[in-house]
Parts: C-alpha cells; structure tokens; sequence
C-alpha cells in the first residue's frame, strides 16, 4: 500500500467517523428534544392539576367563609330584632325540643366546672 493510498484511507475513516458523530449528535439533540418535550407537558400537566386543586380549595374556603358569615349575620339579626324575654320563650322551646341536648351540656359543663374549681 502506498503512503498516498494510505493518507486517503485515514482521510475517509476519519470523515466516516466525522459523519457517525454527526449522526450520534443529531441523534443524541432529537433525543434531549423529546425528554426537554416530556418533561414540558408533564410540568404543564402538573401545574394545571396544582391550578384544578387550589382553584377547588379555594371555592370551597369560599363557601365556607360565606356561610360563616350568613349566619353570623343571621344571629346578629335575631339579637338586634328578639326581646329578652322572647329569647328566653325560645330557649325554652329549645329545651323542650333536645332534652337530651341540656343534658349532655349539663354534663359537659360539670365536668368542666369541676376541672377549674
């Protein structure tokens, strides 16, 4: 084999190997492209349920804070409305109605009175 004959082999294996790195790199670019792609959606995917799930929490903290105050509102109405005495015929009628209720606050408060005496 002759030096020139040698030259160009090593010329052509050298541009051989120049183009499989070029392929590998092309391969190796379209690869790190679709993780990049994966990893896009599965971000865009996870914060959409992140958005889904506080947007709920927040409804609901919502509705809770709502009927909170719709019913403080409610008792400030009877307080500023009811009379004394009518508030006491309600409590009767209360009584009345949930015995079993007095008695397990009777009980309750027993209990409590004597933690503190």
């Amino acid at each position: 084999m002759s030096a020139e004959n040698y030259v160009q082999e090593i010329h052509q294996g050298t541009a051989d190997n120049m183009d499989d790195l070029k392929k590998s790199q092309e391969s190796m670019g379209a690869a790190a492209a679709g993780v990049k792609r994966q990893i896009s959606e599965t971000a865009a995917d996870a914060k959409e349920k992140l958005t889904e799930i506080g947007g709920n929490a927040a409804d609901q903290l919502s509705e809770v804070a709502q009927s909170a105050t719709d019913k403080a509102k409610a008792a400030a109405d009877y307080l500023r409305q009811t009379e004394v005495s009518d508030m006491a015929e309600d409590l009767k009628d209360i009584v009345k109605a949930l015995p079993g209720l007095v008695n397990s606050s009777r009980c309750g408060c027993g209990i409590c009175g004597r933690s503190f005496a």
